[in-house]
């Protein structure tokens, strides 16, 4: 009987090793104990899922997007970097969205202002 259990313990343990890689972002803070913006996103098998726990105005405020940076010469200041928004989008708290097939080297920034030009800093 231990033989048995040891190896279905076993094939069980392997079972779980199969588990693909992810990236899981927590945007979190917070006044006085009171959360004005819980967020998370999560990038799991070329999709990337965001979720609103949170947020002090009722909604959380998405930008996805790209930066082109170019490498400055030798001496020089960097230039600035060209942004390219990929997706807008609003969550209400214990709401998710997702979106399949954006670059590998995305971004994103979340905000409880629907002003995200100023919070995204761009």
């Amino acid at each position: 009987m231990r033989i048995i259990t040891s190896l279905v313990s076993c094939l069980l343990a392997l079972a779980g090793c199969d588990e693909k890689p992810s990236v899981t972002t927590i945007h979190h803070s917070s006044a006085n104990g009171v959360d004005t913006l819980f967020s998370k996103s999560t990038l799991k098998e070329g999709v990337a899922r965001f979720e609103c726990y949170a947020s002090e105005s009722g909604q959380c405020h998405y930008r996805v997007y790209t930066e082109q940076c170019p490498t400055p010469a030798p001496g020089e200041n960097p230039a600035a970097c060209a942004r390219t928004t990929l997706e807008d989008f609003v969550l209400a708290p214990g709401k998710a969205h997702e979106i399949h097939g954006l670059p590998r080297d995305f971004q994103q920034c979340v905000s409880k202002d629907a002003n995200t030009d100023q919070a995204c800093g761009g």
